[in-house]
C-alpha cells in the first residue's frame, strides 16, 4: 500500500531534457538555484485538472512523472514539489519534504495545506520552493534566522517564528509581507496523501473554487487567475479578460505550452 508514492523517477533524463538542464559536475548552492528558477519558468503551475475536469489528483511518482514530464502539463504543490524533491534527490542532493502553510492575504491561522522541499548543503539546509501559484523564491533561500537574498530580482527573508515554525517573506512596494511558514521536521511522501486528497476534491478548497495557472518568465510572469490572463514584463502589467473556451486553450498553448 502507497508504493506508488516512494518509486523513484522512470527517466531523469527525461526530467532534466524537460527542464533543458544537463546534470550537475557537483550538487551545489549555484546549480540549485539555477535548478528552481528554470523549473518555474518551464514547468507552470496548475490545477486544470481539479478545476475544470474534476479529475483525481495522483501523487504516484510514476503518474506525476507522466503528467508533467511526459505530456509536458504543470501542476499544484503536491505534485510538482513532490516530483521535484524525487528530482533531488536522483541528482546526489541530501533533501526531504517539509509542511508549510500559507499565511500571505490571510488574517487567521491557515492550516498546513502546502508542501516544500528542504536541501542539506555543506554550509546548512536551504528551503526551496517550485510549487507555489504565488511570489516564491527564483532559488534556494537558506534557513538562518534573519537571511536575506535576492532572487530573481525580489527580495526575500527567513525567519525563525518559533521553535517549530520558520517564515518566508518578501519585498513588494517597499514592504516585508510573509508568505508562508515551514517547519524543518522531515516529512514522509505518505504524509501528504490526505493533504492532497482535501486539496483537489473538498468544495472549501481555493483550487476546486477557481482556476489558477501561472509561469515564471525571465524578466516577469504570466497568469491566468479566474477570466484574466495578465502578463508582466519588466514591470509592466498586460490584462485580458478570456470570454470563451477558444481563447482559454488557445492561451493554454501559446503562453504555458499546455495542450488539453
Amino acid at each position: 500500500m502507497y508504493e506508488e508514492l516512494y518509486r523513484e523517477i522512470p527517466d531523469v533524463g527525461a526530467y532534466l531534457e524537460r527542464l533543458g538542464l544537463e546534470a550537475p559536475e557537483q550538487c551545489d548552492e549555484a546549480y540549485l538555484d539555477r535548478l528552481v528558477y528554470t523549473h518555474q519558468c518551464e514547468i507552470p503551475f496548475e490545477n486544470i485538472d481539479v478545476y475544470d475536469r474534476n479529475l483525481p489528483i495522483s501523487i504516484g511518482t510514476e503518474d506525476i512523472f507522466d503528467k508533467i514530464v511526459t505530456r509536458k502539463r504543470g501542476g499544484y504543490c503536491f505534485e510538482l514539489n513532490t516530483l521535484f524533491l524525487k528530482l533531488l534527490n536522483a541528482l546526489g542532493y541530501d533533501a526531504c519534504a517539509c509542511r508549510c502553510r500559507i499565511v500571505r492575504g490571510k488574517d487567521y491561522l491557515p492550516p498546513v495545506l502546502h508542501v516544500g522541499s528542504l536541501v542539506t548543503l555543506e554550509d546548512g539546509v536551504y528551503f526551496c520552493d517550485v510549487g507555489y501559484g504565488g511570489p516564491q523564491p527564483g532559488g534556494a533561500v537558506k534557513v538562518e534566522d534573519g537571511f536575506e537574498k535576492i532572487c530573481a530580482g525580489q527580495k526575500f527573508r527567513v525567519q525563525k517564528s518559533d521553535e517549530y515554525w520558520w517564515m518566508l517573506s518578501y519585498v513588494t512596494a517597499g514592504t516585508w509581507v510573509d508568505i508562508m511558514q515551514f517547519t524543518l521536521m522531515p516529512q514522509d511522501e505518505v504524509e501528504f496523501v490526505t493533504l492532497n486528497h482535501y486539496c483537489s476534491t473538498h468544495p472549501d478548497s481555493v483550487f476546486v473554487k477557481q482556476r489558477m495557472i501561472n509561469r515564471r518568465l525571465h524578466g516577469g510572469s504570466i497568469s491566468l487567475v479566474g477570466d484574466t490572463f495578465a502578463k508582466t514584463i519588466d514591470g509592466v502589467r498586460k490584462e485580458e479578460t478570456v470570454r470563451d473556451d477558444r481563447r482559454y486553450h488557445e492561451l493554454l498553448r501559446q503562453e504555458f505550452g499546455i495542450e488539453i
